[in-house]
C-alpha cells in the first residue's frame, strides 16, 4: 500500500515522465518490498486446541520473553498464532515446514531428531515441572486410589492420554494399561463417565484445568500420590529454522542468567504448584527410557518441589 501511494505522488507531480522510467521506479519498489518482507523475523506458535485450553500460555510468554532479550542484536519480530491442532497433527505440521520458524513444545524423543530431523532448543520450557504427574481420577476408583501403597497397587488401572504424547510410552514402559484420546476436553468426560480411571497431568497442569472444568460435580483429581519421571521439554523446530533456534536459546539463556525465567516461572506457577499440595502425597518414581541417551545438561535447570526448605 505505502509503494502504490508513493507511485501515486510521483505521477502527480512528473507527468512527463518515461514509461522506462516508470517501470523501473515499480520494478525496484517491487524488490525493496519484497527484500524487506523477507526479512521481518516471524515465529509461529499453536494455538489452544480448545476454549479452557490454558497450557500454551506460559510456553507463549517465553518465547516473547526470548525474543525481547535478542531484540538489539537480532531486530524486531512478529509472532504469529496457527490455528489449533493436537500433538500430532503439530508434529506433521513442524515436518512440512509449514509455517515460518514454528516452535512445537514437545517432550523429548529420540525419534523426533532421527525420524523427523528436527532441531531442539537445548532449554527445559516448565523447568521440569511437569514431571510431576497428579491425576484426575474416576468416581467410581477414588476412594480405593487412598489405599495405594506401592506402584502395583496403580497398575490395575487404565490411564487416558493425549495422541502422540510420549507420557503414552513412560507409562507403558512402566507397566501401566494406557489409552491415547486424540480429542483433549473428551479426556476429562471419559475420566467422568468412568469409562477410564486416570488422566494424570503435570503439577502446573491441575488447578488451572480443574477450575476450567468445575462445572461438572463428578470431576475430582486424587490427593495421596504423585508419578514423578523425568519428563524434559523442548521448544522443537523444523531443521532449516536455524536462525531462529539459534536466537531463542540465546534469549533463553540470558533471561535464565538474569534471573527473569526464574520471576516469570514462580508468576505462572507456583502458586498452581502449592495447589497440588505435592510435599504431602506419596511419591512412585517411573523410569523415562527416552531420556537414557540424552545428556543431562537439562538437569541444572530443574525445579525439585519436593526438596525440603
Amino acid at each position: 500500500m505505502r509503494l502504490i501511494l508513493f507511485i501515486n505522488r510521483y505521477l502527480l507531480t512528473n507527468t512527463k515522465i518515461r514509461t522506462c522510467h516508470f517501470l523501473q521506479i515499480i520494478f525496484c519498489g517491487i524488490f525493496l518490498y519484497s527484500h524487506l518482507a523477507a526479512a521481518e523475523f516471524v515465529v509461529s506458535l499453536r494455538s489452544p486446541e480448545t476454549k479452557s485450553d490454558r497450557r500454551e500460555d506460559y510456553s507463549v510468554a517465553l518465547v516473547k520473553l526470548a525474543l525481547e532479550k535478542t531484540k538489539a542484536e537480532y531486530g524486531d519480530y512478529r509472532i504469529v498464532k496457527i490455528p489449533p491442532m493436537n500433538t500430532a497433527r503439530s508434529i506433521y505440521s513442524l515436518e512440512s515446514d509449514k509455517y515460518p520458524n514454528m516452535l512445537n513444545e514437545l517432550s523429548y524423543e529420540k525419534k523426533l531428531e532421527q525420524e523427523f530431523n528436527f532441531i531442539y532448543i537445548d532449554f527445559p520450557v516448565e523447568l521440569g515441572i511437569v514431571g510431576y504427574r497428579v491425576c484426575f481420577a474416576s468416581p467410581k476408583i477414588y476412594e480405593d486410589l487412598k489405599r495405594a501403597e506401592k506402584i502395583e497397587d496403580l497398575k490395575k488401572y487404565t490411564i487416558g492420554q493425549g495422541a502422540a504424547w510420549v507420557d503414552t510410552t513412560i507409562l507403558r514402559h512402566n507397566g501401566f494399561k494406557v489409552v491415547e484420546i486424540s480429542n483433549f476436553d473428551s479426556i476429562f468426560k471419559l475420566i467422568e463417565m468412568g469409562r477410564i480411571d486416570l488422566f494424570c497431568r503435570g503439577a502446573n497442569e491441575l488447578q488451572k484445568e480443574y477450575e476450567a472444568q468445575k462445572y461438572s460435580d463428578l470431576l475430582r483429581y486424587d490427593e495421596s500420590f504423585v508419578l514423578h519421571y523425568p519428563l524434559p521439554r523442548f521448544y522443537y523446530l523444523n531443521k532449516n529454522s536455524t536462525l531462529a533456534k539459534e536466537r531463542i536459546e540465546k534469549g533463553l539463556l540470558l533471561a535464565y542468567q538474569d534471573g527473569s525465567i526464574n520471576k516469570m516461572w514462580e508468576k505462572f506457577f507456583l502458586d498452581r504448584v502449592e495447589f497440588a499440595k505435592l510435599k504431602q502425597r506419596k511419591v512412585f518414581y517411573l523410569e523415562n527410557p527416552a531420556v537414557k541417551s540424552l545428556p543431562d545438561n537439562y538437569k541444572k535447570y530443574f525445579y525439585d518441589p519436593l526438596k525440603k526448605n
